[in-house]
């Protein structure tokens, strides 16, 4: 770069977002609601009150944060949770406004409380030494010190990924190629299902690859799909 150089086009990303007691994804969501606040801001889009509102698609917000629409909604059910937003409905068959919040000094305190927040974190081994994701919640880790004990134990370091809306799915950089090309439009859905069922019933699995495709396998067999979380006309957020 020099003092001449355009920045490519960016999101806006709050600093108080970085400590944010917050899932990743949750985030994300936070991210592109802001920045098309700033177009409804631009375009004259408020209420009655002189209130900015916006009016986002469960489907389209997934298509620009390449998660699932179920984790989507996950996700505006935290940042509503968290005080960041504020969903309001219109009557039937009209989509609900979404009104973005912009927290003050003492609601950024309570979001970054270092006593309630989880380390989340993408680990990868490098120098022979062994990494494991681990969260100061209580979440189980599957025997991941054995499992990424046995992968590293060669000369090439395993990259281990943290992934699901409850970030306790643990995949290879390998594991997760081969799924794309195994389910290459179902493995993400297949990761969210696992994630929510494993945070809701407290069951663990040796290895999260192999138990998303014996699912998948089982859903074919039965002739099953995941549902479809696509908001159809009619509905809104």
């Amino acid at each position: 770069m020099t003092k001449d150089t355009k920045l490519p086009p960016y999101l806006p990303f709050p600093r108080f977002l970085l400590e944010a007691d917050l899932a990743l994804a949750t985030k994300l969501v936070y991210m592109v609601l802001l920045d098309r606040a700033r177009l409804s801001q631009a375009n004259g889009w408020a209420d009655s009150s002189s209130q900015i509102y916006i009016v986002f698609p469960i489907v389209e917000i997934a298509n620009t944060i390449d998660r699932s629409p179920m984790t989507v909604k996950n996700s505006l059910n935290e940042l509503e949770s968290a005080g960041l937003i504020e969903r309001k409905r219109r009557g039937q068959s009209l989509p609900n406004r979404i009104y973005i919040k912009i927290p003050d000094g003492q609601d950024i305190v309570r979001l970054t409380d270092k006593k309630l927040s989880v380390r989340r974190k993408e680990n990868c081994p490098s120098d022979g030494q062994e990494t494991i994701p681990l969260t100061d919640r209580k979440l189980s880790t599957n025997n991941l010190t054995s499992k990424l004990r046995e992968s590293s134990e060669g000369s090439e370091s395993v990259c281990a990924h943290v992934r699901g809306r409850y970030e306790n799915i643990v995949l290879t950089e390998a594991e997760i190629a081969e799924l794309q090309v195994e389910l290459p439009d179902l493995w993400k859905q297949y990761v969210e299902k696992l994630s929510e069922y494993m945070a809701s019933t407290g069951k663990t699995y040796q290895n999260h690859a192999a138990t998303i495709r014996r699912w998948a396998a089982e859903d074919r067999r039965k002739g099953k799909s995941i549902p479809d979380y696509t908001y159809k006309e009619g509905e809104s957020l």
